[in-house]
């Protein structure tokens, strides 16, 4: 492999535009005279093709229908894949069935085939790779394992693994810039650099191959053998990823959620007023601000201890800092842009790949590395003296007062492999889209902000303590923003601690807000990013992170390709951030951990064999060695696969028996012997045992929440199970067919009775279809409304303020209280809570 020097190389900014293009045609010139033929330069895609013609003279080129010449060099391009491992099918006669029998597809090599729609392109490139003229074969498609892969399945396509008479280089290119294309073509890779990248790229393929089309074929058809064509997707790293975006969804249905209080203060400090937030300090657990009390009892003995009693007030002040964070890698890009702007994975990538490619403004984005080259600093100073805008000032600031410094955190050798960091190059991009500038102005913060100081900070904490009870209250000043002037933040931040008059306080008011406990969070793609780079660990710290990563699963490059395959297959749906299993996921990761598929369950795994691939590339592991346990492993999979019997898996349900009759449990359904058939998960939402006890002793249930449709629209319904023991869902019903309960309650409109239905309540008038006539839900925007509150309505009473509503328009949680007006309901929310305001430090000098 190319050495680090190379890498280092990859700006020069002094060279003039005619200097560029005239050595640039000279190195051109030398090449085809070495060579006593042409050069065929193959680009990824037309539009680097066209940036290369311009570096190398556009005026000595000829345009031609794909490709440019002159008379030396060809330039052509693929456009992304031409070429693929053939499917089943096109290797075997015999694969044509999606049969059981015939696995595992094991084949000694892997034929290819072009893509049916390039073929055209495919045949013109083709004829250029053939031609006797052409003596060296550039390739210039993507600089990382993915353009390795596309360009050698390219040519030994049209060769047919006959590269006899042709001399293979490599144009490694960290950014578009004329400077950066030119400096690549000085120092060409040779075919021998490029072999463990392209070893690496090919493991990567024949694996994803053999796991997939084998775990893919043998779980459709044990799905199908129970009735119809059911495809079942997976993947070597997909379905290893989707197993953790299940397991969290399984967590948060086991989830439980205790009732808490927490205990707030307002003090009297002689006139100068403050709150404060009861904690105590549990040894046994090693934590010492404990806040949540979960015996009401004991929270209504603090109320009645504290109040009106006078306290004793210490102080402590103390500095603190926060550090910038690196620059980018991709995935921490993705992360960010998700988390600011809500950007998908997918989408901050090709922004990125834009801001790369077309407007030549950042480098390289396929990038996972944080560091740049140790001999670096030069060409960042150079770029910081280009930058533009309402940056340019922090830039200007960060070389007049000699910030940029060869720190290890930002200049490292050893944490670069093929690429550095994603930085500005220092062209100052035009027309930007709201959405490009939204990233490059990212990309540029955090280029010049990991340069300068740390934010520095003033914390006050101050405890007071009545009657042996203490309170605490914090506050944050920032007293120099350092970085943080870069992100806009050149004031004070707000702190809600007035100076002490004294070191005694009076309680003047103290009450407990009754809370629970909330489940883990779904999954965002930021936090799912972080999970797979860390080979599905929960890690925050960026370092640790950082030094896991090289066992995550998928390359910074695949992991978008991944999380948007997961929705289109159907196992995923994007819910405003979050990224919901189906019920199509949950039925995936349970059959497989039955069947002990661990190489399609197991996220651990998956990130050792990329650890492996990544060896490969390094020339540390063999080629060989990989794929032989790859087909073991499919081998195993296989076996495993065609040996499961759910029936295996049968045993008596832990709550059995139900209304007298046995309830037996497989690994995703529950079945009693009176025939009534369940399944665990219906309409997306999976059932818990209660809910089954429910549904089987009452033969309803609801109306529940957290179903969803196939298009992944939530909703809610009743669960009934028919004369034919059939599970059936009970939307709105008709007037005609309600089955009434109870009353309770009168119309606030027509003062008619009000019943309790199947799936809400409704007034006598409303069945006779009388104008005057009321609905009202069980479940309303996912939350359900305890009776309780409906009585509230109904009696011309405002309800409860109840937590927990989610908006269709945004996704986001809110609180309300519920009125009824005219017989319909309208929400009505809580006074903002009052913030205090800004006690301002300012900066001397």
């Amino acid at each position: 492999m190319a050495t680090t020097k190379t890498t280092t190389k990859a700006t020069k900014t002094t060279a003039t535009k005619t200097a560029t293009k005239a050595a640039a045609k000279t190195t051109a010139t030398k090449t085809a005279k070495a060579t006593e033929g042409k050069t065929l330069i193959i680009a990824e895609k037309p539009s680097v093709a066209a940036d290369l013609v311009k570096v190398l003279g556009a005026k000595t080129f000829k345009k031609e229908t794909a490709y440019y010449e002159s008379d030396t060099t060809i330039v052509s391009h693929a456009i992304g894949h031409l070429v693929g491992i053939a499917d089943p099918k096109d290797i075997n006669e015999k694969y044509k069935a999606w049969d059981m029998k015939t696995l595992p597809m094991l084949p000694e090599k892997f034929p290819l085939v072009a893509l049916p729609t390039t073929r055209g392109h495919l045949s013109a490139l083709g004829k250029l790779i053939k031609r006797k003229d052409v003596t060296t074969i550039i390739n210039a498609c993507d600089a990382g394992r993915e353009g390795e892969l596309i360009f050698f399945y390219i040519v030994d396509y049209i060769l047919k693994g006959n590269f006899k008479g042709k001399t293979f280089k490599r144009l490694w290119m960290q950014s578009m810039t004329p400077a950066a294309i030119k400096d690549a073509f000085e120092h060409l890779r040779t075919e021998e650099d490029m072999v463990n990248l392209r070893n690496a790229a090919l493991c990567r393929s024949e694996a994803d191959w053999l796991v997939g089309m084998n775990g893919s074929r043998g779980l459709t058809a044990y799905n199908s053998s129970m009735g119809g064509f059911q495809i079942t997707p997976c993947g070597r790293v997909q379905t290893p990823t989707l197993a953790i975006i299940v397991k969290r969804e399984e967590e948060r249905n086991r989830f439980v959620p205790q009732k808490f209080w927490t205990i707030e203060a307002s003090f009297d400090n002689a006139g100068a007023g403050y709150q404060g937030k009861w904690f105590t300090v549990d040894k046994e657990n090693g934590k010492d601000r404990v806040k949540q009390i979960f015996d009401e009892a004991r929270a209504q003995e603090i109320l009645a201890k504290c109040k009106g009693k006078n306290g004793s007030i210490e102080e402590t002040t103390a500095p603190s800092q926060q550090k910038c964070g690196q620059l980018y890698d991709l995935t921490t890009l993705q992360r960010e842009a998700n988390n600011r702007f809500g950007f998908s994975a997918k989408t901050t990538l090709s922004i990125a790949q834009s801001l790369y490619e077309h407007y030549k403004a950042t480098t390289y984005p396929r990038t996972d590395s944080r560091c740049l080259p140790e001999d670096y600093v030069a060409p960042v100073k150079a770029t910081l003296g280009k930058i533009e805008g309402p940056l340019a000032k922090f830039a200007q600031e960060a070389l007049d007062k000699n910030y940029v410094k060869r720190t290890p955190k930002v200049f490292d050798n050893s944490k670069i492999s093929d690429h550095f960091a994603i930085i500005p190059t220092g062209v100052v991009p035009k027309g930007l889209s709201e959405a490009e500038e939204k990233i490059y102005t990212m990309i540029c913060q955090r280029f010049i902000a990991v340069f300068f100081p740390p934010a520095q900070y003033l914390n006050t904490t101050r405890i007071t303590t009545v009657e042996s009870e203490t309170f605490i209250t914090e506050g944050k000043i920032l007293v120099d923003p350092g970085f943080k002037a870069i992100y806009g933040k050149e004031s004070d931040e707000e702190s809600n601690i007035p100076k002490l008059n004294g070191n005694t306080a009076k309680t003047l008011d103290i009450e407990a807000k009754e809370d629970f406990t909330k489940p883990p969070a779904h999954y965002t793609e930021s936090t799912l990013l972080s999970m797979m780079e860390s080979a599905g660990k929960l890690v925050e710290d960026d370092e640790l992170r950082d030094a896991m990563k090289e066992r995550g699963l998928g390359t910074p490059a695949t992991r978008a390709a991944i999380i948007e395959k997961l929705v289109s297959d159907k196992y995923v749906i994007r819910d405003g951030k979050e990224m919901i299993p189906t019920a199509k996921a949950f039925d995936l990761i349970k059959v497989l951990s039955a069947m002990n598929c661990e190489a399609l369950t197991s996220p651990e795994l998956t990130g050792e064999w990329e650890y492996k691939m990544d060896l490969i590339s390094k020339g540390k592991e063999s080629r060989e060695a990989f794929m032989n346990g790859i087909v073991e492993m499919t081998k195993t999979m296989v076996k495993n696969i065609k040996g499961f019997k759910e029936e295996s898996t049968t045993g008596e349900a832990s709550f059995s028996p139900v209304n007298g009759k046995k309830v037996f449990e497989t690994v995703s359904r529950y079945t009693t012997e009176d025939g009534i058939v369940i399944r665990k998960i219906v309409g997306g939402k999976h059932l818990t045992e209660n809910e089954i006890v429910e549904l089987l002793t009452k033969r309803k249930i609801g109306p529940l929440t957290g179903f969803r449709s196939k298009k992944g629209a939530e909703f809610s319904a009743v669960l009934t199970i028919n004369d034919e023991n059939k599970i059936e869902f009970v939307f709105d019903e008709k007037p005609e067919e309600i089955e009434v309960g109870e009353v309770v309650g009168k119309s606030p409109v027509d003062g008619s009775d009000v019943y309790e239905t199947l799936t809400g309540y409704v007034s006598e008038s409303y069945l006779k279809k009388e104008p005057s006539g009321i609905t009202l839900p069980k479940v309303l925007l996912g939350k359900e409304l305890p009776l309780d509150e409906i009585k509230k309505l109904l009696a011309g009473e405002k309800t409860s303020l109840i937590k927990g509503f989610r908006s269709n328009k945004t996704r986001r949680l809110f609180d309300a209280y519920l009125t009824l007006v005219k017989g319909k309901i309208k929400f009505e929310f809580p006074p903002r809570e009052f913030k205090p305001r800004r006690f301002v430090k300012k900066k001397e000098g």
